[in-house]
């Protein structure tokens, strides 16, 4: 395996390696930094650590040979390689293919959080606006004709499972990829900022 591998190269540890507080799952995602004799220091991607390895527990992995249309795939937030069937589906794609979440269904736990009880969605039911009538979403203050021009979702905290307000879909999803988080959007501000 040494004579294979090269500054940079992916692999994927054989074995859990470290102790309890800094241990590295067995299957995770990282990138050779430095070579040294049958050791290998490595950067593992989805705990963000830099751990010193025996070449004997690591793997070189293909990453383009992971994902749709392959056996494995590597979650987009632990970084760790698992069956494709670890994923929920997602959509379908314009040539009829399931797609599924880029997300394991472990990770997905934490960013889908408490879900709207029955008694939040009723409560949030009675608040709904009218089919047909026409709606300003609080967030991005674009009319919509309820039903007719865009879909609108019932928004809630993923922290209290409470539901806040009736938004369209594409806010909703918004939200969602920036994880409810007032910190993460201030970020996306000064970003935007910068590049005004």
């Amino acid at each position: 395996m040494k004579d294979k591998v090269t500054i940079d190269s992916y692999v994927v540890n054989n074995i859990a390696l470290g102790d309890y507080s800094r241990k590295i799952v067995e299957n995770s995602i990282g990138l050779i930094k430095v070579i040294n004799g049958e050791c290998a220091m490595v950067f593992f991607i989805g705990s963000n650590k830099l751990t010193r390895v025996d070449f004997a527990h690591l793997s070189v992995i293909d990453i383009e040979k992971t994902g749709k249309g392959h056996e494995k795939k590597i979650c987009n937030i632990c970084h760790i390689l698992k069956m494709s069937d670890d994923f929920d589906v997602n959509q379908t794609d314009a040539k009829g293919r399931k797609t599924t979440r880029p997300s394991c269904k472990e990770c997905r736990k934490n960013i889908d959080g408490v879900k709207l009880s029955t008694k939040e969605k009723n409560r949030m039911d009675k608040i709904k606006p009218p089919k047909n009538s026409v709606f300003v979403c609080p967030v991005c203050q674009k009319r919509t004709i309820v039903g007719i021009t865009a879909n609108l979702v019932r928004d809630h905290s993923h922290e209290t499972g409470i539901g806040r307000e009736w938004i369209c879909d594409s806010c909703n999803t918004g939200l969602g990829k920036f994880q409810d988080d007032v910190s993460f959007l201030e970020r996306v501000i000064e970003y935007l900022r910068n590049h005004a």
